[in-house]
């Protein structure tokens, strides 16, 4: 049978849904990494026969050369710059392979779904997997329990907090692109049935971070939740008379639905929230309190100004992540490696430390690998998807403004550039920039397809 290709690009699409699913389940690691080939192979040959529409010339492409210089300034970094050559060709042989195969599946996908538009809704679809294997999950744990699980019970019944935040976070942007595109973009009426699943998907993360118990992901899926109702709140207001009953109704939803969410994990929640500002006071005055030095369950928790001692969790996540910034403008060109810069860099300064982990601030860490150098490459980019985004909002343009939106507070709060997490980033990050060099055809595409 000859490969045409629709072939190849339903193939694309298959796979990056199978990905979606297997990439936060334990003991997948062969199955996740065979899938990364295969879709970076048949990304290739999309890209290869898609040439044509790849407007490589226009302005537009510039935030796909920008993350695509990521592995060039990796290579360079490697040869002149490397604090650890053996640790940092190791991760070159594995991780960024990997990272490399996701760019390009990226492009892949992007190209499939620019050119299929029924094929959207099976990837919006697999993008909620996560939060969805978390509600089964949490019901299967409740079983076995004989009775509802405390949220912060059932953390480490499958997976950890982070596959919770970053999933639910990058779900949560595509659910709020196709709300705004729907509702305000193109304000088409009669779709209230349509906008269900979307607005079923915001809550379903929402009750997902509220189930996993993760500071993080409640703070993201909170913040995006907000955002969405207060663009749709002015929009409301400013286009009054030509609002509908669905506006209405998402507005009222999202608003309840967070609050509620908001109100369950406060009570659920472990401490922290109520003190957060007098303890990162605390947390950033890294020469002054010197605790982050020791262990996180060995150490004798200072005082903040309300007399009160420090969270643990909340005094380390801050006082890292200082020492981190430190460390980058010490050694701006960074260690070399994703997962062990922090580390490196604290023995290169010749600072002691007991923590061997990151700073848990996903853009530190990739500052203290690869320096302002990669931090430019990657902000940079972020920055033009979000203007390109902004000045043409087709519904894939918008897609890639919400996935900047959530990537850029999540990589200040959570591990996001940490193991398959470094290589998630990276895949979203091409397949918004592939929207945004799309998007010029995008509207074109989308009345061909209606």
């Amino acid at each position: 049978m000859k490969i045409v290709e629709k072939h190849l690009e339903c193939a694309s699409i298959l796979t990056v849904c199978t990905l979606l699913f297997i990439w936060v389940l334990p003991d997948t690691i062969a199955l996740r990494n065979i899938l990364l080939v295969i879709g970076g192979f048949t990304g290739l040959f999309l890209i290869k026969r898609n040439w044509s529409i790849l407007n490589w010339h226009c302005i537009q492409a510039i935030p796909l050369y920008l993350i695509g210089s990521l592995f060039l300034w990796v290579l360079i970094h490697y040869t002149f710059f490397s604090l650890n050559r053996d640790l940092e060709l190791s991760e070159l042989k594995s991780l960024w392979l990997r990272a490399f195969a996701g760019f390009l599946m990226a492009i892949g996908v992007g190209i499939s779904l620019h050119k299929n538009k029924h094929l959207r809704k099976y990837f919006f679809f697999s993008l909620f997997f996560v939060p969805i294997i978390n509600l089964l999950a949490y019901f299967y744990a409740s079983y076995l329990n004989g009775g509802l699980v405390k949220p912060n019970d059932f953390v480490r019944f499958l997976f950890i907090k982070i596959e919770t935040t970053f999933f639910g976070a990058i779900a949560s942007g595509f659910a709020i692109a196709n709300l705004i595109y729907f509702l305000i973009i193109k304000k088409e009426k009669n779709i209230f049935l349509m906008l269900i699943p979307y607005l079923l998907g915001l809550v379903l993360v929402l009750v997902s971070a509220l189930l996993v118990g993760t500071k993080n992901g409640i703070a993201i899926s909170v913040a995006l939740c907000l955002l969405f109702g207060l663009i749709l709140l002015g929009d409301i207001f400013w286009n009054f008379r030509k609002t509908s009953f669905s506006s209405v109704f998402a507005c009222l939803l999202i608003v309840v639905a967070t609050a509620v969410i908001w109100k369950g994990h406060k009570a659920s929640a472990y401490e922290g929230w109520d003190t957060i500002f007098s303890d990162a006071k605390v947390a950033v005055q890294i020469d002054k309190y010197r605790h982050w030095q020791k262990g996180e369950h060995e150490f004798e928790r200072p005082t903040n100004e309300l007399g009160t001692l420090v969270v643990g969790n909340t005094y380390f996540r801050l006082a890292w992540a200082a020492v981190g910034t430190r460390l980058i403008a010490a050694y701006p060109l960074g260690y070399g490696s994703i997962n062990r810069s922090f580390v490196g860099l604290l023995d290169e300064a010749g600072l002691a430390h007991v923590h061997q982990g990151q700073v848990h601030s996903g853009w530190i860490d990739f500052g203290l690998a690869f320096g302002i150098p990669g931090l430019i490459l990657i902000f940079s980019s972020m920055i033009l998807m979000m203007i390109f985004g902004m000045i043409n909002p087709s519904l894939m343009n918008l897609c890639a403004v919400m996935i900047v939106v959530a990537l850029l507070p999540m990589g200040i709060i959570a591990e996001i550039t940490y193991k398959q997490y470094f290589e998630a980033t990276i895949f979203f990050l091409a397949l918004a920039s592939s929207f945004i060099l799309l998007g010029k055809r995008q509207a074109a595409v989308d009345a061909e397809n209606d």
